[in-house]
Order: C-alpha cells, then sequence, then structure tokens
C-alpha cells in the first residue's frame, strides 16, 4: 500500500506501473508545489498527463485527483493496491 502523503511512495509506484504497462514517464515541469508529468506509450504518443504533487498531505484532493485521472491507464485503486 502507498502512502498517500509521501511523494516518493506515490512517484515510485508510477514509475513501477508505467514500466508494467510499456509506458515512459517523463516529468517536463516543476512548481515549488507540483510537477507536471507526462506519460507516453511505446508509439511516442502521450497517453496521459497529471499533476503529481510534491506534498501531497497537504492537498488531498490533488492525489484523488491523480489517482482518478490515471485510473483509465493503471485501474481502478492503482495507488491503494
Amino acid at each position: 500500500m502507498v502512502e498517500r502523503d509521501d511523494y516518493a511512495a506515490i512517484r515510485d509506484r508510477i514509475i513501477g506501473l508505467s514500466r508494467l504497462h510499456g509506458l515512459r514517464p517523463d516529468w517536463v515541469e516543476t512548481t515549488r508545489r507540483q510537477r507536471f508529468l507526462l506519460l507516453w506509450d511505446a508509439g511516442g504518443r502521450v497517453a496521459a498527463r497529471a499533476i503529481v504533487p510534491l506534498y501531497p498531505g497537504e492537498t488531498p484532493q490533488l492525489v484523488d485527483s491523480l489517482e482518478e485521472g490515471l485510473a483509465h491507464l493503471f485501474g481502478d485503486g492503482w495507488l491503494k493496491d
């Protein structure tokens, strides 16, 4: 189970699931509070875009949005598994 308030655990989960599903994560932009993520498929197309909060404990609604936004790739509950 991934701790929902731990950025490193969320990031590692995304990287692990990306590899499992044949996607390449690309962290394209960083602000003080969040990172913008693109997930590329094998054909060089963007399969998903997401905002990953650097301080997820402070913004649980962003974590919920992240989980919902990547569910079409990783399955429902991907952050809980």
